[in-house]
């Protein structure tokens, strides 16, 4: 597969994994009674921290899982 074609895919995956990490924060909040992230500062500064411990484990299951199900890519 080409750069380009790679770089598309990663950007797909990042952005993919950042609603993913916005949409359970959200259902969290929802589903705990406590009032939405975006309310304090502390909910946001605890959002970015669980997105930059979290958010690479999630991508890289993401590419892992791309990787194996060969999307995109085409047999040598």
């Amino acid at each position: 597969m080409n750069p380009a074609a790679r770089l598309r895919q990663l950007i797909v995956f990042l952005v993919f994994t950042a609603v993913l990490m916005v949409v359970s924060r959200i259902l969290f909040d929802l589903l705990a009674g406590r009032p939405m992230f975006w309310t304090s500062e502390e909910g946001m500064q605890m959002l970015l921290w669980h997105s930059l411990v979290g958010g690479p484990f999630i991508l890289f299951a993401l590419l892992v899982a791309a990787q194996r199900t060969g999307s995109g890519n085409t047999p040598p």
